[in-house]
């Protein structure tokens, strides 16, 4: 303010400081960097669609099963999943757009061009500043290789059973077997070669012996 009777001229000045503001957004940027980087290296896939199961985001965990060159930001969810799994599925998503407890994990059909792969799907939702929710987040958790391996063990088990079962009924007819030939040898034994039930005994024997081979 100047005093123009007195050549005189003044001023006023109002510091402010920056400090902590800018301390709280360099806090802000590092966490939102974390996050950000958490998402993309997470070792499990992990999406983030809005209220129509719209992929907003995908990390790179799960851009790594689609074919080269595809996209996943931008398509529904229901584009990658199998048509018997779609119904569960979005009443999940309903239920985490609620922000309802999560009833656990779905076991889902995936598909990632031509490969289908077997998923764990976790589902909630995501809330912002006021507590309402903004979007839903998933976690899928591939599990074909322990599927795989579960249905070759099945499998292995099923063979197993299998051959027990087949093991047990071979010893039991070879005891049979055994039993038929040793009376056929106790016949024969008083049986004469010119006897007419003699041809008959041995073309018994014979047969048993074959049959005993083929069980062996």
């Amino acid at each position: 303010v100047g005093d123009a009777a007195k050549g005189e001229a003044r001023s006023r000045s109002v510091v402010r400081n920056l400090s902590l503001e800018r301390e709280r957004r360099s806090a802000l940027r590092t966490a939102e960097r974390r996050f950000q980087e958490f998402f993309d290296h997470a070792p499990v896939s992990v999406l983030l669609l809005d209220a129509d199961a719209v992929i907003l985001e995908a990390n790179v965990t799960f851009t790594a099963l689609l074919p080269e060159g595809e996209t996943a930001a931008g398509r529904s969810l229901f584009d990658f999943v199998n048509q018997d799994d779609r119904d569960y599925i979005d009443r999940q998503l309903q239920a985490a757009w609620a922000n309802e407890p999560a009833s656990g994990p779905l076991e889902v059909a995936l598909f990632s061009g031509p490969q289908q792969r077997q998923m764990e799907l976790y589902a909630s939702g995501m809330t912002d500043a006021e507590g309402g929710v903004s979007g839903i987040l998933l976690h899928l958790i591939d599990n074909t290789t322990q599927r795989n391996l579960e249905l070759q063990f099945a499998q292995s088990q099923k063979m197993q059973a299998v051959g027990q079962l087949a093991g047990g009924v071979a010893h039991d007819f070879n005891n049979l077997l055994t039993a038929m030939i040793g009376h056929c040898d106790l016949l024969l034994l008083r049986a004469r070669p010119g006897d007419e039930t003699f041809p008959d005994i041995m073309q018994v024997k014979q047969n048993a012996n074959r049959a005993a081979n083929l069980v062996r």
